[in-house]
């Protein structure tokens, strides 16, 4: 079992590898024109990258969360906009995996889409977010929206707004959630996917942004749309659900993402420092002493962050932990990585100095990319550290009043 587990780790690493080596060759052109690399995503299809979450049974490579923190972390090191655009849907498929496995009649539905990942190389994306729903109360548009669906014959017409909808320019079918007041059960939060063409979805190309700008991550607004009854997966508003513990259970790919940004940034300031010299002195710039310190700091910073997103991810590599998962450790391993992440790059520019600053440069962009590290939700901020601190106490996490 474990030689089984080692041999498919090693194979997401070096498919991986592979792909950040020829992403990274492209990275500062897509983020200049900002532009979506479709051919990103084309490879990752044709190499099965997109399909390793995809339980084995259903004919994918049945990762888990820990093979596909390693994988992403590995991505990221070369190119973090691609690595962040197919995280979407890599977290998608093992969120739809669990689901899966843990629903009683193997839910038909989510079978034919995770059969479709492999068979038909479709891609999930979909942006659940709504800016005039505080995020930490909604859960990001998971638990509560503004967006509203209004029952009619044979399902729900849906209207409002969707944010960071990542991957939304390649994306086969989108998922999003919308706010019903069901007259016998009261209000609950509709979650369904669609395909992206489907009438009164209207894409808005209008991402345009500081960080990870050939994400493709525009608003989508959501017109009169019809979702039948059967797509639609009812939940009661503001409930802490199997659905929502599952869901918290993969955000450790989300951090590997930023981490592996990180390292690609240490990385690189550290060779370009170890190769260079200034008058009068005749050694290299590592050899000050104030480099040293700062690449000592790196070097913990990363190691620590590792070790703490490692960590939280073998806990979570079986199902029936992510069905009651560790929330203190995942949030805590968010908030972690996550400023480690842009700390470390920060001290990466530190070290370079002013070369940095230049578009010639990677360092550049990783400084701009890794600022979308410190507001990811859905633990991210001051709402994640409210929400750690409260489970510290043994308070629950959506206790009010939320200030004192």
């Amino acid at each position: 079992m474990e030689t089984n587990r080692a041999e498919r780790q090693r194979r997401f690493i070096e498919m991986a590898a592979a792909h950040a080596e020829d992403f990274k060759t492209r990275v500062a052109q897509h983020d200049r024109e900002n532009s979506f690399p479709f051919e990103n995503v084309e490879r990752m299809k044709a190499s099965g990258y997109t399909a390793i979450m995809v339980p084995a049974e259903l004919g994918g490579s049945g990762g888990d969360i820990l093979d596909l923190v390693l994988a992403q972390e590995r991505l990221a090191r070369g190119d973090l906009p691609t690595a962040i655009s197919i995280n979407m849907h890599q977290f998608a498929v093992g969120w739809l995996a669990d689901l899966w496995r843990s629903s009683n009649q193997k839910d038909g539905r989510v079978r034919s889409l995770l059969e479709s990942v492999v068979a038909d190389r479709i891609i999930l994306g979909g942006g659940v977010s709504d800016p005039k729903m505080h995020s930490a109360v909604g859960f990001g548009g998971l638990n509560d929206t503004t967006r509203r669906a209004e029952k009619v014959d044979g399902g729900y017409l849906v209207n409002g707004l969707g944010k960071f909808s990542t991957l939304c320019a390649c994306a086969d079918f989108l998922f999003e959630t919308a706010h019903y007041d069901d007259p016998e059960k009261g209000p609950v939060i509709l979650g369904f996917y669609l395909p992206k063409h489907t009438p009164g979805i209207k894409l808005q190309n209008n991402w345009d942004t500081l960080s990870i700008r050939a994400s493709s991550s525009h608003d989508i607004v959501w017109e009169n749309v019809f979702v039948p009854e059967e797509s639609a997966r009812p939940r009661p508003v503001k409930s802490w659900d199997t659905t929502l513990k599952i869901f918290s259970s993969w955000v450790p790919s989300m951090n590997a993402c930023y981490l592996g940004l990180a390292q690609a940034a240490r990385d690189w300031a550290i060779n370009w420092v170890r190769e260079r010299t200034q008058l009068p002195f005749d050694r290299p710039m590592s050899h000050y002493p104030g480099n040293q310190l700062l690449a000592a700091e790196m070097e913990i910073a990363l190691r620590a962050a590792r070790a703490m997103l490692l960590h939280t991810a073998t806990s979570l590599s079986e199902i029936a932990v992510r069905a009651e998962p560790p929330m203190i450790d995942i949030i805590a391993c968010h908030q972690f990585v996550m400023e480690t992440a842009v700390s470390v790059v920060d001290k990466a520019m530190r070290l370079v100095g002013g070369a940095a600053l230049f578009r010639s440069t990677p360092l550049e962009q990783m400084y701009r990319d890794v600022r979308a590290a410190i507001i990811h939700q859905p633990f991210a901020g001051h709402d994640g550290l409210g929400w750690l601190g409260k489970l510290v106490f043994g308070i629950p996490h959506d206790a009010d009043p939320r200030w004192v």
